[in-house]
């Protein structure tokens, strides 16, 4: 057999990318069934899975796929409903699907035991064919031939225009081996091919027909290229299972009309008007050659890569602005300005590489939901907003996790079951909605439901038992303890949830991506949590500051105000200080303390605003440097434990800053003074 590894990384890609669309629109076909376009593009994928798996020789893989394929038939041809039943033994083949992908991606083989699920496909085919229907008389193939119906005059003018320009008009016809298990996918490659070499402008059958494969063994069309006939032919037999290639020049006597109704009463000729407007018509219609593709796949690795070469480039720009500033060097300043927007724009561009929309992640969670609810008992819909929203590929492939923890904490101990709802006065089929909206260069994703919200006075006494301290604690504060390491209400533990670890790993995880959680509940209408994350982890503002005689960065998008402070305005409240702000009052952290560094007299002290979540805190700096790009380097397995900082950047005179979390110090500071 021909040796396919180099086709692997490719047939792994598309392959993924077809699950994950018959994923979703088998379930969408389960919510519309009467929908023609979702069958229609189930098809498209299907068949296309089957193709490919077939042309690589993974054979269990193209049979399994078949025979979901002929359940999509039943469902086209409306032999068989669209029922919960079917849905679901078509998602555990799609399951088992991806268990053959994986497993040939890491080099296993693809002889899984699929004899059960064929078996429960056939019996549903076999069930609803029990009574065939009429079969309409079969088609009677009369052998290739090159004659062509359905032109018009223009297509005979255009031909006519383009031999001038040196083209010429061939008619061909193709026929596709009777045992192929990819019609579509060969017809597809030969369009595609002949799409190079010149300009296609009829199709026998029409082109979408030809793309699901609805052709008998052969399909035709006319060509306008400056190729001969035999370079043409060679090109076409070179994709595989093509039988047959006929391919002559166009000749116009076998021209075939097929006259309407009102043509065969009486022939109209056209006016002047509309000949020249025919003419200007045809004129545009020219041939062109064809565009490939608009599109290439790239590395992620190389990717990386471009990234760290911008940030290595920025670092640099930083450092010449800083070296021509000290030396007084004017003859710099203009191109240093030309560097300093190419890099901007460079770094705009990388970053835009680097952005995926939050769609990315949206995709398995309906899917998953749906198996969830079903498991449970529940009714449940997942709605989604903000699909378009992008973020940083870093944190796409990060974020999917928590949120797969929080929908399945609000599957089972937020939505009630159908007949409580009933008895609340809610609709028995409960919601979650999933949401992403940019702010400011950060990115808000709240996960809210309908349920029953968490009970504080339920979740101290289960505090209580574990023997967590809930003394002197808010109903606010309560809630929050579902966060807190080992805290679980489940009363028993479940596939779904219990264990206590959920939350508490939400949160780290989330903490990780330089985010943070919050969590806002009103018993008996239903939870929602607000997670914040930054939109791009590499490149960001920053404000320099000083404290202790060192220059630490303060990330920009996270600061709302900075004033000067002096120390009467300091206010000390049981064991802490707070400031006055806003017609309210917010903590105070100062950074050389929080930090256990020595402080010094001359300073001009500032006090920044920072926003972490939806309370405002106070941070107190020596001095203001400025505000500066910086590049976010990360500290390495050595220094993980300085959960202090961010990571650190290169300055432009070498030097090395440290970037604060402000998160995490303003959290401890609260702690230690509480």
């Amino acid at each position: 057999m021909e040796d396919n590894s180099a086709y692997r990384d490719l047939f792994f890609e598309e392959t993924d990318t077809n699950l994950e669309i018959l994923n979703e629109e088998v379930l969408r076909l389960e919510q519309n069934p009467d929908d023609t376009e979702i069958i229609d593009s189930i098809f498209r994928a299907a068949h296309t899975l089957k193709g490919m798996a077939a042309t690589m020789g993974y054979n269990t893989m193209a049979k399994l796929t078949h025979s979901v394929e002929n359940v999509f038939e039943l469902f086209k041809s409306r032999t068989a409903k669209v029922d919960t039943g079917t849905v679901s033994l078509i998602f555990d083949c799609l399951d088992t699907l991806t268990d053959i992908v994986e497993a040939l991606r890491a080099g296993e083989s693809d002889e899984l035991d699929i004899s059960t699920l064929v078996s429960r496909l056939e019996a549903v085919s076999d069930r609803n064919t029990e009574v065939p229907k009429e079969a309409p008389a079969p088609v009677q193939e009369e052998g290739m031939n090159l004659e062509l119906s359905n032109l018009d005059l223009s297509d005979l003018t255009v031909i006519e225009q383009a031999e001038q320009s040196g083209y010429k008009a061939y008619a061909i016809a193709v026929k596709v081996d009777n045992e192929s298990f990819m019609k579509a996918a060969r017809a597809f490659l030969v369009i595609n091919k002949l799409e190079q070499e010149g300009d296609i402008i009829h199709t026998e059958p029409s082109a979408d027909k030809i793309e699901e494969g609805e052709f008998e063994e052969h399909f035709k069309l006319l060509l306008l290229s400056k190729q001969g006939e035999a370079e043409l032919k060679e090109q076409i037999l070179e994709t595989s299972e093509i039988e047959e290639v006929l391919i002559e020049q166009f000749k116009k006597e076998v021209l075939v009309e097929t006259p309407s109704a009102a043509s065969e009463e009486e022939t109209i000729e056209p006016t002047v008007e509309e000949n020249v407007a025919s003419t200007e018509q045809e004129k545009s219609a020219a041939p062109k050659k064809s565009i490939s593709k608009q599109t290439i796949r790239v590395d992620l690795t190389r990717l990386d890569q471009f990234m760290n070469l911008v940030s290595e480039l920025v670092i640099h720009r930083t450092r010449l602005e800083d070296l021509t500033e000290k030396q007084k060097i004017h003859e710099l300043t203009e191109p240093l300005t030309e560097v300093g927007r190419i890099t901007t724009e460079l770094q705009e561009l990388v970053l835009q590489l680097r952005m995926q929309p939050f769609n990315v992640v949206l995709q398995r969670f309906p899917r998953m939901l749906r198996d969830l609810a079903n498991e449970l008992g529940k009714e449940i819909q997942l709605v989604t907003e903000g699909e378009d929203t992008e973020l940083d590929r870093t944190v796409i492939s990060e974020i999917g996790e928590p949120i797969i923890h929080l929908l399945r904490n609000s599957a089972d101990h937020g939505i009630e079951m159908p007949d409580e709802r009933e008895k609340l006065g809610k609709p028995r089929q409960g919601t979650v909605k999933l949401a992403a909206y940019p702010e400011g260069n950060r990115v808000v994703v709240t996960l809210s439901d309908d349920g029953k919200g968490l009970n504080p006075q339920m979740l101290k006494a289960s505090a209580e038992k574990k023997g967590i301290p809930t003394a002197g604690l808010s109903d606010e504060e309560l809630q929050q303890l579902i966060f807190h390491p080992g805290f679980s209400t489940a009363a028993q533990v479940t596939g779904i949830s219990g264990r206590g670890v959920g939350m508490d790993a939400v949160k780290q995880k989330i903490a990780s991506l330089n985010g943070t959680i919050e969590t806002i509940s009103e018993v008996g209408k239903g939870t929602t949590f607000k997670i914040i994350l930054p939109l791009t982890l590499s490149i960001i503002q920053a404000l320099l500051v000083k404290s202790g005689g060192e220059t630490f960065a303060v990330p920009q998008a996270i600061i709302d105000k900075v004033n000067r402070f002096s120390e009467e305005e300091a206010v000390q409240v049981h064991q802490r200080e707070v400031y006055r702000y806003d017609g309210a009052t917010i903590p105070i952290t100062r950074l050389t303390r929080a930090l256990n560094m020595e402080e010094t007299d001359d300073r001009n002290s500032h006090i920044i605003i920072v926003s972490i979540g939806d309370e405002k805190h106070g941070l107190i700096v020596d001095e203001l440097v400025q505000q500066k790009e910086i590049v976010i380097k990360k500290l390495g397995k050595e220094l993980r434990d300085m959960n202090q900082f961010l990571g650190a950047t290169i300055m432009g005179d070498g030097s090395i800053s440290l970037i604060l979390d402000l998160t995490s110090i303003c959290k401890d500071r609260k702690e230690v003074n509480i």
